[in-house]
């Protein structure tokens, strides 16, 4: 798992992931770290609700989040991928989460297939803090573990365990995969600032605060349901508030203790200075959009990556889901010929064809001309003569059996259909 992606997944759910340090026994300082997940802890019922997005969301969000970390951390940590873990515990893991969200699963499955990518990413992003913690020693670890090694922190791992994973990590495959995962890293040139809430979480905050308007708010759906959202609002809903809250999910308190987007990131503060350009531009009328695009893609300067669209606050949310199905019409500024168009492309396609038919007829009469005149069935025959018929741009196979065969025991009309007969056999696929 590459290792930039610990702060994406931090995002996904907002729930402690086991992947941090423990709370330690060390009460002098007041610093909070993060520690094991402890698991799904709730004195009621949970009933778990989606978003238009497919994310889980809402009041059981967090605890959704802590289910998901507890499914990774009883994964042995040298199990290569989550997606070679055997079917039996993959399946056992969805359901128990549904057992204790209450959630029905949905005709397409899409609900099991969300959490099996929560969990592989959180599996994923345990791992690769494992290695830079003890291994590469690239993240500092807090001064009351200094001394602890990961058995004392995590107890699902064994020494044992632990000395696999270490050979494992230090073979030249994975070291190649990690300076890829690290070059990979820097391509997260603006990594949000919304911690372990994440979008969606977040959300709620930023509508409680005046910083987004009530209408932003998405439509939340039971888990109890096997009906999903609809997601026909969704595309419009998103165009209009993404680049706003990509901007709130920058931004950090100032000294006035008043918001504005990290100052440190210079070149975030003028993605957001132009995408709130752009997007008082289109309310005036004065530019509007193509498919795929809104006021953030134009300052960014490119558009999402279809698989993993910006500020949706969940995994792998894709570019149909956020923007809409995709106008076929419109890409590539496609236009529909007109017919004189299409008839001009028949007549090209038809005089390639006819020229290719010609050529290949006047070389099969070449051959079986050849051929007559070496059995002795043409009296004579002028080989100069009739390359010159044959190259001619002017070919008439008439002119040329006259020309060539005066005295041909054939008649020209039946060697002529003879040959052409020959020349199609002989370029006809069987």
């Amino acid at each position: 798992m590459d290792d930039h992606r610990d702060n994406e997944i931090q995002g996904i759910d907002g729930a402690s992931h086991p992947t941090g340090e423990s709370q330690g026994t060390n009460t002098s300082k007041k610093t909070k770290s993060r520690g094991p997940s402890k698991g799904v802890q709730a004195k009621k019922p949970m009933h778990l609700q989606y978003n238009q997005y497919g994310i889980p969301d809402g009041e059981w969000s967090g605890e959704y989040g802590k289910q998901v970390g507890s499914c990774a951390a009883r994964i042995n940590i040298n199990v290569k991928e989550y997606s070679t873990l055997d079917e039996h515990t993959k399946k056992g893991f969805w359901e128990e989460t549904k057992l204790l969200f209450h959630i029905i699963d949905d005709p397409a499955k899409r609900r099991e297939k969300y959490f099996h990518m929560c969990v592989a990413k959180r599996f994923g992003a345990f791992k690769s803090r494992l290695t830079r913690r003890w291994i590469t020693k690239k993240e500092k670890m807090p001064k009351h573990q200094t001394n602890d090694m990961p058995w004392d922190i995590y107890h699902q791992i064994t020494e044992d365990d632990w000395k696999t994973f270490v050979i494992e990590r230090n073979k030249p495959e994975m070291l190649v995969r990690r300076e890829k995962a690290s070059k990979s890293a820097l391509q997260n040139k603006h990594p949000h600032r919304t911690g372990q809430k994440g979008y969606v979480r977040k959300r709620p905050e930023w509508i409680n605060d005046g910083r987004l308007p009530p209408e932003a708010a998405l439509t939340l759906s039971s888990g109890s349901s096997s009906v999903t959202s609809s997601l026909t609002t969704a595309p419009d809903r998103f165009k209009k508030f993404r680049s706003v809250e990509w901007i709130l999910a920058h931004q950090v308190k100032n000294k006035e203790g008043k918001w504005e987007v990290d100052p440190n990131d210079k070149e975030a503060v003028n993605i957001a200075k132009m995408a709130l350009e752009y997007i008082e531009e289109e309310g005036k009328g004065n530019i509007s959009f193509t498919q795929g695009e809104d006021a953030l893609t134009k300052a960014m300067g490119k558009k999402d990556h279809r698989g993993r669209v910006k500020a949706t606050g969940g995994v792998n949310v894709g570019y149909k889901v956020a923007f809409g199905p995709i106008d076929r019409s419109s890409r590539c500024g496609h236009i529909e010929p007109s017919p004189e168009a299409i008839e001009s492309i028949r007549a090209s396609v038809r005089r390639e064809f006819e020229d290719q038919l010609e050529r290949k007829v006047a070389e099969a009469l070449q051959n079986q001309l050849a051929t007559l005149k070496a059995t002795g069935q043409l009296h004579t025959l002028s080989t100069p003569a009739l390359d010159s018929a044959l190259v001619s741009d002017e070919f008439d196979v008439n002119r040329a059996l006259v020309t060539c065969c005066p005295s041909s025991s054939q008649q020209p009309r039946e060697l002529k259909e003879y040959i052409l007969y020959s020349a199609y056999t002989q370029n006809t696929p069987s």
